[in-house]
């Protein structure tokens, strides 16, 4: 203990006393004027018990003093006591910067706590380093948390949308498998029964039925390959574009156009994302953008994969609809579905000159043994 600085002890007992956000807080509120504990604990939203105690470990440590008051417990930051625990940790800092070689007795924790750089001359005459270093520190502890919590809700956002589409894919299945096939057969037979009916009225009455059996025949198929097209698949990206493409001048009268270099089959996960970034896309044009051409460009160079889509409609404030999180997958979740396999995405548009939304995205390097 010889070699201890003096002050060394007591300073770190107040430092410990003050390494507690809800002490800090208490100090910044009363770095603005006395209050009271009900008051503290209405303006930090506190309950009063809790206020209470930290105010008595700070009244103990000097930090806050009692006021002379009618109303009760008035508390004070006691200004001269802070400045006196700023100078003497400044002191304590600097005399160590010095290379005196002094630490609190054998103390790993301690020693990291004080093996600091030398403070800037600005840093040693300011009364508040202390408490802005312990503010720091908290700061320093919540974005390690808010980093932690990013991730976990990454991982948690993927493992939504694999059991979202696992989920669609199991839907298209029985919609493909099972209700279309079974529709078809109605269909069959109600054209036999047309066929073999007598009068002429009731031949009307089941053409007329087998009309509106084939329209919602048609519709379960396109559901079916909305939710988790076959094609995608079994044949690839390409092959899946292009027959989205297809339906899309089909359903809404639009001219598009696919342009792509020869890919070959790409990871699943990748061309499940592209897809339903394309898918989205399409959506919004055929929606909102009121368009006469779109096109649609999918190239690749070296390990870096890129999809352009452009139409010639109206734009639209990209700024404000990137960062809105609206319903449905909407542009926020074509970003964050890139983002879960490595990629960006880009919107620029203006508005009555046409939009322009790219993804991009890393392949994996192949494994050449």
């Amino acid at each position: 203990m010889s070699d201890v600085i003096p002050e060394l002890v007591d300073l770190e007992s107040t430092l410990r006393a003050l390494g507690n956000r809800y002490r800090l807080e208490i100090l910044s509120a009363l770095g603005h004027g006395a209050s009271n504990a009900t008051a503290l604990a209405r303006t930090l939203g506190m309950p009063r018990l809790r206020v209470e105690r930290h105010l008595a470990v700070l009244t103990e440590r000097h930090l806050v003093r009692l006021e002379p008051s009618k109303n009760g417990r008035v508390y004070a930051l006691d200004r001269e006591q802070a400045a006196r625990l700023n100078a003497t940790f400044v002191s304590v800092v600097g005399r160590i910067d010095m290379g005196t070689g002094a630490g609190l007795a054998k103390s790993p924790a301690s020693e990291d706590a004080l093996s600091l750089p030398p403070a800037p001359e600005a840093c040693r005459k300011c009364h508040n380093a202390s408490f802005v270093r312990d503010v720091l520190d908290e700061l320093d502890v919540s974005i390690k948390k808010a980093r932690e919590y990013d991730v976990r809700l990454r991982q948690m956002s993927s493992q939504v949308l694999t059991a979202q589409e696992a989920e669609r894919k199991r839907i298209a299945r029985e919609l493909h498998d099972d209700t279309a096939q079974a529709l078809t057969s109605v269909l069959v037979r109600l054209r036999v029964l047309e066929r073999s009916a007598d009068d002429e009225a009731t031949r009307a009455a089941l053409a007329e039925l087998r009309t509106i059996l084939g329209g919602a025949l048609e519709g379960v198929r396109a559901l079916a390959i909305d939710l988790r097209p076959r094609v995608l698949d079994d044949l690839g990206l390409e092959t899946a574009l292009e027959t989205q493409v297809r339906d899309f001048i089909q359903r809404w009268g639009i001219d598009a156009t696919l342009l792509s270099d020869r890919l070959g089959r790409l990871p699943t996960e990748i061309e499940l994302v592209f897809y339903r970034v394309a898918q989205e896309a399409l959506s919004n044009i055929a929606k909102h953008a009121r368009a006469s051409r779109v096109e649609i460009r999918l190239t690749k160079q070296g390990c870096r994969l890129r999809m352009l889509i452009e139409d010639d409609g109206c734009g639209f404030n990209a700024d404000a609809a990137t960062d809105a999180v609206d319903a449905g997958l909407g542009l926020f979740g074509m970003k964050e579905r890139l983002a879960l396999v490595g990629g960006t995405l880009g919107v620029e548009s203006v508005v009555g000159a046409g939009t322009r939304v790219s993804a991009d995205v890393m392949l994996p390097v192949e494994r050449r043994d």
